[in-house]
């Protein structure tokens, strides 16, 4: 049986968002740093999405303490409150993902024997 891209592409979404507890929001930003080959910083996310840059640093936040993504300090900062980019590790992501997944089939698994 093959799956359609946008078939996986859904079923991702989804997984995200139950697998993290995360937004459409949340994982609308996740992609867009996924398909990028450098990171991006909250100006680039505030943007992409139509969202205030506080609400984009919000979705960061909740990105980085789940671990899906990890921020470094700009180098191109100059005083003030320092930029941060926001990345992918994408085979630590990937690995972390399919470990979640695992606990999270197991658990459904579980629940459906419990019936």
């Amino acid at each position: 049986m093959s799956i359609e891209i946008t078939e996986k592409s859904v079923i991702l979404k989804r997984f995200l968002m139950v697998g993290y507890g995360l937004s459409e929001a949340d994982v609308e930003a996740f992609m867009k740093i996924v398909k990028s080959n450098e990171g991006k910083d909250v100006d680039f996310i505030s943007s992409e999405l139509g969202i205030s840059k506080s609400r984009a640093s919000l979705i960061l936040k909740r990105l980085s303490d789940a671990g899906l993504v990890e921020k470094q300090k700009s180098s191109g900062s100059k005083g003030g409150r320092p930029k941060y980019i926001y990345y992918i590790n994408k085979d630590e992501v990937i690995s972390k993902m399919i470990s979640r997944a695992k606990e999270l089939c197991k658990d459904l698994e579980n629940i459906i024997r419990s019936l």
